[in-house]
């Protein structure tokens, strides 16, 4: 009987792609081979851990097929389901993947099957924080006229709301901090967006807002409480609307 083999990525969505291209390549057999990512890994009795080291032309070719093979709506599942905050994600994407390249685009119909199924899961949570995210990211100015928000998702959602942010505000020079994984998405006034790892904000930076931005969060405050109706208040109804999660990051919030 084979070893199972066991192949360890970054948790990325260009590292588990990546694992995907070496396990197919490695031709060792699906059913004995299996993909963790990052920090999930956990190494299994009488196991071949294989460490992948995260290659941007290998995760393009299996991008690119699985738009070709599959469909456009089965590589936003898997970009998707790569997001989550779940141990078993890479490992769900390859067997989703492993149905997909046999079977094609009617894979992703096919619910009955318990890689489908998951990987459709991965997706909704995803996409529906994904969602929240863009509704609930408050911007504040900073004396020097970057606008700065900073947020802390479940999931990670920098690489999928940067272009949104991107085209909605597109001359403007703005950073969206993930407090949770010390990530920053960056973007130049008239030019392109990044994302920079191992990111520590200057917090003495952050707290100097404008005069404007200071008037502002006081109107914005006034004007929530206002249009409020203490006796048709619903705090349960306001938590599943706003979840309480993004409330620490909202200046209307803060205090409640």
């Amino acid at each position: 009987m084979k070893t199972h083999r066991i192949y360890v990525c970054e948790d990325s969505l260009e590292g588990i792609l990546t694992a995907v291209h070496f396990a197919y390549m490695s031709r060792y057999g699906h059913e004995y081979q299996s993909i963790q990512a990052g920090d999930y890994a956990e190494p299994f009795l009488f196991s071949e851990m294989i460490y992948v080291d995260t290659d941007m032309e290998k995760a393009s070719r299996v991008a690119d097929a699985i738009i070709k093979k599959i469909s456009w709506y089965a590589w936003h599942m898997v970009m998707h389901g790569a997001m989550a905050c779940d141990e078993d994600k890479a490992d769900v994407v390859y067997r989703f993947l492993i149905r997909g390249f046999r079977e094609g685009g009617c894979v992703t119909e096919q619910f009955a099957d318990p890689a489908v199924m998951r990987l459709v899961k991965l997706f909704r949570a995803v996409q529906r924080e994904e969602l929240h995210v863009c509704g609930f990211i408050r911007f504040k100015e900073l004396a020097d006229g970057v606008l700065f928000a900073n947020f802390a998702p479940k999931h990670h959602q920098l690489p999928l709301i940067a272009e949104h942010f991107s085209d909605r505000y597109p001359m403007e020079n703005w950073i969206i901090y993930d407090e949770r994984r010390h990530e920053a998405c960056v973007h130049q006034a008239s030019s392109d967006w990044w994302i920079t790892r191992d990111a520590i904000p200057d917090q003495r930076k952050i707290m100097e807002v404008s005069d404007d931005q200071r008037a502002f969060e006081m109107w914005w405050k006034g004007f929530y409480d206002a249009i409020g109706i203490t006796e048709r208040e619903n705090p349960l109804c306001r938590m599943r609307m706003m979840p309480k999660m993004y409330w620490r990051n909202m200046p209307e919030m803060m205090g409640k």
